[in-house]
């Protein structure tokens, strides 16, 4: 007899989770805040740039309906600027290419297939109460979307520092009319003691009727200069005070790409900000009923290091084949322990680590940084490194990276491959 299982949060881990069991024929209910008129109808989400690995998975589960459709990103045009002028710059290429879309079409797309499907959706955001109460009823509870005391049951993994505060102010948008980058890459700026502006193109729009756009974020360190933004701006204010900020602090090549600018639509624009976070993927709920915790409820990032969807869809895809490798249980908290592992040690934390070195590079990374300027081979490794941030981080970069030697000007050199 297999097991009856409940799904909370329909995102990046949850939807796809849900999709694959609900398939396989599981007895799966699928919490979410919103239908899928909802969603599509709403504002932006958030960033989200999908590396071949989770594109491969979205393909194998049957949901990747945009992979002929949605513009390849095919590596990084990293910039350094400062006071407006570039300092550093090259490009990388992935090995295989990224794409993006909104995640308002991917997730009003999937509800509506996995309803269509048979799926059992509830539109609801229980409280903690009411999920004890739920948690009773069901076999496994999965948590992947988690507010104020719920989110709480879930303990800090004390092995990592916990975030006080934010690193950066985010301001999202999408946009039409932007002038296309003629080599098909995203643009990393980075302004040293300011922040960063990331860009690039990506899908937007009703499933069947989506439409190419560019997704832009502004990482603003807190109170300094690109710390514009106002929740409290109507978007066509935002617009107009981002594209006057481009001007003022990019190069004229880079900003004036952006001049033309409009909002894709009415919902658009986002802003906000991200605490880091890494949870214990077991919570307790009051009545001792364990739960596991999954996607961002358990690893939440900065989408600087562009690996928040990622891994995500990877825990979603863990915790899938480990369910259908024992449908009918037990679901206790030991198994809750041995599959979150893998995913954590594998892909969570790795992107957490790379995700804060490329907030706040160390002196290694930076050298790195600069030596790619003359080294096509390691520009390369350094943008696949966003693909597969693996746990060593830059000692994959160094085992393409000739000996460095430093130039009488105190500049590091680094040989072609």
């Amino acid at each position: 007899m297999v097991g009856y299982i409940q799904i909370l949060g329909a995102g990046e881990c949850g939807l796809p989770l849900a999709y694959r069991l609900q398939r396989a024929g599981l007895p799966v209910t699928l919490i979410a805040a919103r239908d899928a008129t909802a969603v599509l109808n709403g504002t932006v989400t958030s960033t989200q740039v999908k590396f071949p690995a989770t594109l491969d998975l979205e393909a194998a589960a049957g949901m990747g309906h945009w992979r002929s459709r949605a513009p390849e990103i095919l590596g990084i045009r990293l910039t350094t600027v400062v006071d407006g002028r570039r300092v550093l710059g090259w490009t990388g290429f992935f090995t295989r290419p990224a794409q993006s879309v909104d995640q308002r079409t991917v997730f009003a797309r999937w509800l509506t297939d996995y309803v269509e499907a048979g799926g059992d959706l509830e539109i609801a955001a229980p409280s903690l109460t009411e999920l004890d109460r739920r948690a009773a009823e069901y076999d496994l509870t999965v948590v992947t979307r988690a507010l104020g005391e719920l989110a709480d049951c879930f303990p800090d993994d004390p092995a990592w520092p916990v975030a006080k505060e934010p690193a950066r102010r985010l301001a999202v948008f999408y946009l039409e009319g932007v002038a296309a980058d003629p080599d098909n890459l995203g643009t990393y700026a980075s302004l040293p003691g300011l922040g960063e502006v990331i860009s690039y193109p990506g899908l937007t729009g009703a499933p069947g009727s989506e439409r190419c756009c560019e997704i832009l974020l502004i990482e603003a360190l807190p109170g300094g200069p690109l710390d514009v933004f106002d929740p409290g701006d109507s978007p066509s204010d935002r617009l107009r005070r981002v594209v006057r900020l481009l001007g003022s602090q990019l190069p004229a090549d880079l900003a004036d790409r952006y001049r033309e600018a409009e909002l894709t639509d009415a919902g658009a624009t986002l802003t906000g900000a991200v605490r880091p976070m890494v949870r214990r993927p077991v919570a307790m709920l009051p009545s001792g009923r364990a739960v596991l915790g999954g996607g961002d409820v358990v690893c939440r990032m900065d989408p600087a290091g562009a690996q928040g969807a990622n891994s995500a869809a990877h825990c979603g895809d863990a915790y899938a084949t480990a369910i259908l490798a024992r449908p009918a249980g037990p679901f206790d908290r030991s198994w809750m322990e041995s599959v979150a592992t893998p995913w954590l040690t594998g892909t969570a934390h790795p992107a957490a680590r790379w995700t804060a070195a490329v907030l706040d590079p160390s002196a290694e990374m930076r050298q790195l940084m600069l030596a790619a300027q003359d080294d096509p081979v390691l520009a390369d490794a350094f943008a696949d490194s966003f693909a597969r941030p693996a746990d060593a981080l830059l000692g994959s970069l160094r085992a393409v990276m000739p000996p460095a030697d430093a130039g009488d000007d105190g500049s590091v050199h680094a040989g072609r491959r």
